[in-house]
This record gives C-alpha cells, structure tokens and sequence, in this order.
C-alpha cells in the first residue's frame, strides 16, 4: 500500500501526530506491534496540569485515575515540600484515547505489526502482521519514527550520528496497596545512595501507588532488582505501603537529550527523539507536544511539496533543547557527589527542578 505518511509507534507522540495530520486531510498509517494500545503500560504516569493545553483530558475523565497537588522530595535526611499539581493518569487509557481520535478522523491502525525493514532509499517500510504472519510493505512520503526510547531500525546511513539515544535510565515499578486511609495528596520522589544516578518514587492512584525506582546503566553496577528491594523494604517499614505486589513492569528513559530530529523525509518524535528529561524522567507532555508539531510541519510539507522537517527541528529545538542540555549537565556534574545522605540533601535543591536553586 501507499500512504502519504507512515508512523511507527503508536505511543502519545506517534498518536499525537497522526491525530495531527488527520485532522489536516493527511493521509496517515499509524503502525504498532501491540495487540492492546497503551499496554503494558511502562510509565510512572505522573503528567503535569499543563497536559491540556494539549490534550483535554476533560473529554477523558477516565484517563484521571487522580489529582495531585504536591511533589514531596525525600532525602534520607530532610522532606521538602512544593507545589506539584498534575494527574496520576491511567495511561493505558490516555494513550487508547489520542489513538481512537486519531483513527476516527481518518488514520489507518495497523496494530499487531512487526517492523522487519526500512528502505530509506526506496521510501519502504517492510513488515509482519503477527497475528497471521502476513508480510506488509508500506511505501510513504514521509516516514516518522515515534517508537519509543530504543529504536532497532537501522538508519544509520540517514542519520549521520546515528539514531538511538545515548544513555537511559533502567527503571522497574511495581503497583502495591497504600496503608494511609486518607490517600496521598502528593507525589514522593526518594534519593538515596542505593539509588545511585537515580531515584525512587511513590505516585498515588488511590488506595493504590505506583512504586518504582531508576538507575542509570552502565554509570552504576548497582543491581535494579537489589535496589528495588532496598527501597520496598523502606517504605514498607514506614508504613507507606503493604506487603502485596498487584503487578511489575520495567522501561527504559532516555536521559542523553534530544538527538538528531530529522533527515531527508524522516523525522522523529517523543522519546525517540530524546524529548525525556534527563533528571526527573518526564516525557509525556513533551512527546504531545512533538507529535503535534511533527504533523503540523509533514502537512505542510505534503501541501506545499517543500520538506519543512528542517522548520520541525529548529521549533523543537527552540523549545526543549536549552533545558534538556541544561538538565543532562547537571545529571553528569552532580550525581556522583550524591553518596551520602548529607551530600545528597546538600545538593538536591541545585538538581532537581522543583527547587529556585535549580534554575540559579
């Protein structure tokens, strides 16, 4: 088949940007190899309020599993508190939404559906369907790679510096029972030394929390599963949560900064474009805000026949690089002085962006 864009990854910014382009009369194919969109779901689900200058989420009141309005930093020695409004989503929820939204104002959905190749040269996308292994090949215009933080495909001929990201954060999160009847009013991030280069996290969804802990690989030896651990047995003995695991998931999140966003007809988006912040992990407003633009500039381009892909990057750049450089360097400067509880609480206000003294 032929279509005039083709988007791998049908995650908020692959959605994003083909909701964008239907909208503009673009024809679109919106590929996946899940067989249910949104799951597993592999995110802290965490999403600042501004989310709906982007996605009004009072048209998806579902996809609110709770409000927050405070973010609680715990340094082994000292809580401090801020203002931290946003929403703990049901992201599973979320990410269905954007994609039947963009379906019904006239995406095509390949779901089930395993990448095997791309021809850059020939403007060719080969692929699987997995259900019934039959071979599909997918010729475009314009090609948009939203699949993720750890991209396969080999386009290293295109890409001059080559297309994965740089560095990730290994992360593993658990749903577990809270014990405080009344609920958290807050999210809780924990730093500790057996956190190393990362941190730990407790996200309310009710009488639920999603429970988890990143590291980042190969700065740090310091075994997830062990980490993990470590950090249950903490909060359990606090009396923060229950003994019970409901369910385990695990992901990677880029915390090198953006990467190269374009090339001849290809261009990226979301975490496969690096848009995750390198200290704190958030990536979904980004990745909407990516997918939204992306679609603008491919449907402008189509319409004009002049690529405007170099116009996407620069847009985006103006808008994430200067604070995603910022933060990576304050990641690689101040981690490794954080092995101790004093030095930690001494230098979380200079790393983590809900501090003045982060901006300084």
């Amino acid at each position: 088949m032929r279509t005039a864009a083709a988007i791998i990854g049908a995650g908020p910014a692959g959605a994003s940007c083909a909701y964008s382009l239907s909208l503009k009369g673009i024809e679109n194919v919106l590929i996946d190899k899940r067989k249910i969109i949104g799951f597993p779901v592999q995110c802290a689900e965490l999403v600042s309020r501004n989310i709906n200058q982007f996605v009004n989420l009072a048209e998806i009141p579902s996809a609110i599993n709770q409000k927050v309005s405070f973010m609680d930093i715990d340094t082994g020695k000292n809580l401090y508190r801020s203002e931290g409004k946003g929403y703990i989503l049901n992201r599973d929820v979320f990410d269905d939404y954007i994609v039947k939204s963009a379906v019904k104002a006239g995406t095509n959905l390949f779901k089930q559906t395993n990448i095997l190749k791309i021809n850059a040269d020939e403007n060719k996308i080969i692929g699987v369907r997995i259900a019934d292994n039959k071979p599909i090949e997918i010729n475009y215009d314009y090609l948009i790679i939203a699949s993720g933080p750890k991209n396969s495909f080999d386009l290293r001929g295109n890409f001059k510096q080559g297309l994965k990201n740089k560095s990730y954060i290994f992360a593993t999160q658990v749903r577990a029972g809270l014990l405080k009847e009344e609920g958290l009013d807050s999210t809780i991030c924990y730093f500790r030394p057996y956190i190393p280069y990362g941190y730990g996290w407790v996200f309310p969804k009710g009488k639920f929390a999603n429970v988890g802990i990143g590291i980042e690989k190969p700065r740090t030896y310091m075994p997830l599963s062990s980490s993990l651990n470590n950090f249950l047995n903490e909060i359990r003995n606090k009396g923060l949560i229950g003994s019970k695991i409901y369910g385990k998931t695990s992901g990677l999140v880029p915390v090198s900064g953006l990467n190269n966003l374009y090339s001849g007809n290809i261009a990226l988006c979301g975490d496969a474009a690096g848009l995750t912040h390198p200290i704190t992990g958030a990536g979904i407003v980004s990745a909407v805000i990516s997918g939204n633009l992306l679609g603008g500039y491919v449907a402008e381009s189509l319409k004009t026949s002049k690529n405007l892909l170099e116009e996407y990057g620069d847009e985006l750049e103006s808008i994430f690089k200067k604070p995603l450089s910022a933060a990576a360097k304050k990641r690689y400067e101040l981690y490794p002085q954080m092995t101790g509880a004093d030095n930690i609480d001494k230098l979380i206000k200079r790393l983590w962006p809900s501090f003045e003294e982060y901006y300084e």
